[in-house]
Order: structure tokens, then sequence, then C-alpha cells
């Protein structure tokens, strides 16, 4: 039975790896079964079976990057430092996570550019809107606005999610013109460095980040 089990767990986790990629490359509209299928090294009925077909699988790949992003930033959120050092770690963190998962940042924002059809879906669960509803609660306790709107959470949250993702977006440009490769070591460490100093010295300008 844990054999079977295992063997299950692997099967889905390689349909989800090569979801990945296929929905980043095209969309989930240009997107084939049969194309997810080959790369998974699975039938396309193995995929209806797991997943229940193309959208689904679609909305199980965005799912599972927001359980796994949850997974890893609660410790942090809870973690009894101060909020800037957790600001910084957070930062930190997601970077790593992109770099990761470096096809889940064009699949994000090709969602924002369909207006994020499927993002709000998944967002919509209870546990999804509770870990957003702790980083709104953590980017403002213990740090002094320099104005009271109730929109600095939207554009800090904003601002520095583009911060994150534009850079792994642009990773083909980046390499053909400056044949330099954003997911080395190098480049991932030098990425936060820079977007830590960007909060901080730039957008912080309107909190007491420093």
């Amino acid at each position: 039975m844990k054999r079977k089990r295992k063997k299950s767990e692997n099967t889905e986790g390689r349909i989800l790896e090569a979801a990945e990629k296929v929905f980043a490359e095209k969309g989930l509209r240009g997107s084939r079964t049969n194309d997810i299928a080959k790369l998974a090294r699975v039938t396309p009925s193995l995929i209806n079976y797991h997943f229940g077909g193309k959208e689904n699988l679609y909305k199980n790949v965005i799912e599972n990057f927001y359980v796994g992003v949850e997974r890893r930033l609660i410790p942090i959120i809870m973690a009894e430092i101060v909020p800037q050092e957790k600001l910084k770690q957070l930062i930190g963190l997601g970077i790593e996570i992109l770099a990761e998962k470096d096809h889940m940042a064009r699949i994000l924002l090709r969602e924002s550019i369909d207006k994020g059809k499927y993002v709000n879906k998944v967002l919509s669960k209870p546990y999804l809107r509770d870990m957003f509803g702790m980083m709104d609660q953590f980017v403002f306790s213990n740090m002094e606005r320099k104005r009271d709107d109730q929109n600095d959470t939207i554009h800090l949250i904003s601002n520095i999610f583009g911060l994150m993702t534009i850079f792994f977006v642009a990773a083909s440009t980046v390499k053909e013109f400056w044949q330099k490769d954003v997911f080395s070591k190098e480049m991932i460490e030098e990425r936060k460095e820079e977007v830590v100093d960007f909060v901080f010295n730039g957008i912080g300008h309107r909190f007491k980040l420093a």
C-alpha cells in the first residue's frame, strides 16, 4: 500500500514539474495535455486520472506553489526577531523560492496579465488568505509609517514582488546580452543584497525600516 502511494506521489510530482515548464512557456491556452504527458513520461490519461484535466492541473500547479511558499514563510513570520530582520529574511527566501521554481515567475506574470483568474481562486482558500493576513500584520507591526494610508501594504508588497519576479522573468534577456546566468548561486546572493538594499534605502523612506 505504501509503495503504491509513493508511486502515485512520484507520478503526480513529475506531472506538476512538467506542467510548470509547459505552462510557463505556452500559457494555459497554448499548452497541450499531450506535451505535458510526454515531458512527465506518463500517458495523457494519467493526467486526467490524477488532476481531472488541463485546467484543473493548472490550478493545482498554482496552489502547490503557494502552499509550499506558506510552509516556508510561516516560521520566519512567527520567529521572535525584529520586524526589519524578518523582512530581510522574507525577501531572501522569496528570491530563493523563485530561483528554485524559476518557471513560476512567468506563470504568475501571465496570471497577472490574464487578471489573475486562477490565482484569485486559489487565494480564496482560507489558509492562504490567513497567510497574506499574517504578512499584512507583520509588515506594519512595530513599523512607523510616515503617512496614514491604507494602501501602503498593497504598494509595499507589490513593489517587493516586482523586484523579485522580474529578475527571473528576464533571465533569457540577461543571458543573451550579458552572458550571465541569473540562477547561479553568485547572482542569487547578489540579487538578495540588491533587493534588500533597494527596499530599505529606497522604498523604505515611507517606513522606519533602517
